[in-house]
């Protein structure tokens, strides 16, 4: 009996067809969630992206890019991080290789400041490889990432095209929110 390997090109296929469906954020990571581990479970599955033919690249880059999905595989440096900020959707991580440390927060005030934000830490996320978990939708999507150890590369999705969406950071000391135009590196 031979087993086919999963590719990083069916995974998108796989996971743009979830995402066309334009399910509920819920209902999309739990489709995505079995496809995700599938292809994270491969080491190397990202030397299969046209153009890179490393498993472990030193730089990150687009897999995939539309209105209702965008396949990014990201490397962090050892000790790098992405300070607290929001996605303005459903965020998904699978991590290939390394440890990712998502700190997450709950906002607590009402809103009613502009531009002020009052943020509490909530349990923190630690993947290693093969693992995956998700930010739901706004506003459970603020967090901040750390890489603590070594080298991680993984594969995040977002449920929209992260790439032109205005998103925030925020500062919790301050409680200042500071608007931003979306890029590949969180």
């Amino acid at each position: 009996m031979t087993t086919s390997v999963y590719t990083l090109d069916q995974f998108v296929i796989d996971a743009q067809e979830i995402a066309a469906q334009r399910l509920q954020s819920d209902a999309a990571i739990a489709a995505l969630t079995g496809p995700l581990a599938r292809i994270i479970a491969r080491p190397d599955c990202l030397a299969d992206f046209a153009g890179n033919d490393d498993p472990s690249p030193e730089k990150g880059f687009v897999i995939h890019r539309s209105e209702t999905l965008t396949a990014l595989a990201v490397v962090w440096a050892e000790g790098s991080s992405a300070p607290i900020h929001d996605h303005h959707g459903w965020a998904m991580e699978g991590v290939v290789a390394g440890v990712e440390l998502n700190r997450n927060y709950t906002r607590v005030d009402d809103g009613s400041k502009p531009w002020f934000a009052e943020l509490e830490e909530r349990d923190p996320t630690r993947l290693g490889a093969g693992e995956t978990t998700y930010l739901a939708d706004p506003p459970a999507d603020i967090h901040a990432v750390e890489i603590p150890e070594g080298k991680t590369v993984a594969i995040h999705l977002y449920g929209l095209d992260l790439l032109k969406q205005w998103r925030f950071r925020f500062d919790q000391e301050t409680g200042a929110v500071t608007p931003f135009i979306g890029r590949t590196r969180d």
